[in-house]
């Protein structure tokens, strides 16, 4: 469906980990995209570890080896099945079921450069030194004004536009969308300073009346001591301090200057909790830091944008083509505002306790980390939450409990596909229609169609043991599951659901 009058399919402001997911994705699908960032290259580092949903996304597509190749290059294990809770340690990643039971220790700032070089190789463009200064819609396109880096205005018209342009949003912004929320009440601090590791653990948590601190290598030779300073968190007005200064909290807190002579960086941040009144105004969507900004409890800040992302970005690819249909694009709505809204009352409930330093919260820490957290069911949930491995999206009736959930990447009997897992097979972005059995015959599906059949190696356990056939969506959330094996029933219907425009 290419229309000459466009210049582009879709847009995207901003070229972070946010926008950038939603290009990879969009560009995978065919869509013409472009990618206006401010920037002339990425930031100092903010996030500096990657979750195992997010691992999974990428082996979904096929990005997983150049992520993990460059994590061992920067780590001689960047793997870490240690996570923390509200500041506590105790979280095991090793419970989840999951190819990635751990969380991996990468700097957002070579997440941003891994995406940026998969985005052009799948045909995106990027336009650095362009600042979002207007934007126009109407009922069939939208029209984005932008500044160059010389001063000169110009426009760009798409189907769709995607705000991933961060906390001051210039798209969520022009198009009139309220952020409510309130303002930051304490900071924390990253130094990251050019020294080792000096525990043997990638992660390493403590707390005390003085405060809270947490140390993991960003890189070998570069390593991110964090903490809460109880004495001095609640200026909220202060900077950054110098180094001599930050020295004197990290002995106050960590126990030790760690002999830092030289950093990196010195960065405070907040707990400023905002949250965008809509995540789509007609043809225009907001991702990212451009919905929400809040502290950022236990690393989960990036790790729900690239989830966010993710779900939007296969579905512009597929309303771009005409092959979705006329509620696809609402189903992000509907989809991802109950994860947000779930992950903000986690991030509150960890901040009501991490940032409280008197003897009764104290107290009620020791009790949370020797007798609560140490229960493995207990662990396992939170490390699923955190992980990003808990969300259900919402299904039609009185369904199956595995409909709405992502599946995980059971291994695949090869037939003619050349897949041996769920996720390889995933990495053409089409819908997969998957028998359980083993022993099923395969539907005979032309290759032009969004639609793969594919056959488990070994018949399905666990969860999936009383269901013989599903349909996965593109992203590995299962769609529908049923009862007889494909040979028996092909179902057209819930093809037809997701597909209306496919001649089967």
């Amino acid at each position: 469906m290419t229309d000459t009058s466009l210049d582009a399919d879709i847009i995207i402001a901003g070229a972070g980990p946010s926008g950038l997911m939603v290009g990879c994705e969009t560009a995978l699908g065919g869509a013409r995209t472009i990618i206006l960032e401010k920037r002339a290259e990425p930031w100092l580092t903010r996030a500096g570890t990657l979750a195992p949903r997010v691992l999974e996304i990428f082996a979904s597509r096929g990005m997983i080896d150049s992520f993990m190749e460059r994590a061992f290059e920067l780590h001689t294990d960047p793997r870490s099945p240690d996570g923390i809770w509200a500041g506590l340690p105790g979280i095991d990643y090793r419970a989840v079921a999951s190819d990635y039971p751990y969380v991996v220790m990468f700097p957002q700032i070579e997440t941003e450069r891994l995406l940026a070089e998969h985005f052009v190789s799948r045909g995106g463009e990027i336009r650095r030194n362009s600042e979002v200064v207007g934007v126009d819609q109407d009922e069939d396109s939208v029209t984005v004004r932008y500044r160059t880096e010389a001063g000169e205005e110009r426009s760009l018209k798409a189907r769709y536009l995607v705000g991933c342009d961060g906390g001051r949003s210039a798209v969520r912004n022009a198009v009139g969308i309220e952020f409510r929320g309130r303002p930051a009440g304490r900071l924390a601090m990253n130094v990251d300073a050019f020294v080792d590791n000096p525990y043997s653990r990638n992660v390493t948590v403590s707390n005390s009346e003085n405060g809270w601190a947490m140390t993991y290598p960003l890189r070998d030779g570069l390593t991110r001591f964090a903490m809460i300073d109880a004495a001095t968190c609640h200026d909220v007005s202060a900077n950054a301090p110098e180094l001599e200064e930050a020295k004197a909290m990290l002995r106050r807190v960590h126990g030790s200057d760690f002999g830092i002579e030289k950093v990196h960086s010195i960065n405070t941040f907040h707990d400023a909790l905002f949250l965008a009144a809509q995540l789509r105004k007609g043809r225009v969507f907001l991702v990212g830091e451009s919905v929400r900004i809040h502290y950022p409890a236990s690393g989960v800040g990036m790790q729900f944008c690239l989830q966010d992302a993710f779900n939007l970005g296969w579905k512009l690819a597929y309303a771009a083509r005409g092959d979705g249909p006329d509620w696809l694009l609402d189903s992000f709505v509907s989809e991802r505002q109950p994860e947000i809204d779930r992950l903000l009352d986690n991030v509150r409930t960890q901040c009501a306790i991490q940032f409280n330093f008197d003897d009764e919260h104290v107290a009620l820490k020791r009790r949370l980390e020797n007798d609560f957290l140490t229960i493995p069911e207990v662990s396992r949930r939170i490390a699923e939450d955190l992980g990003g491995l808990a969300a259900r999206y919402p299904s039609e009736g009185d369904t199956h409990d595995i409909v709405g959930r992502r599946i995980s990447n059971l291994a695949l009997n090869p037939q003619g596909h050349g897949s041996d897992t769920v996720f390889t097979l995933l990495r053409k972005q089409k819908f997969v229609l998957l028998d359980l059995t083993a022993q099923s015959a395969l539907p005979d599906l032309r290759d032009d169609l969004p639609i793969v059949a594919a056959s488990l190696a070994s018949p399905a356990t666990g969860e999936l043991q009383d269901v013989a056939s599903a349909l996965l969506r593109p992203d590995g959330h299962v769609a529908w599951v049923g009862e007889r094996p494909l040979q028996q029933h092909l179902p057209k219907d819930q093809l037809l659901k997701w597909l209306p425009g496919v001649n089967l």
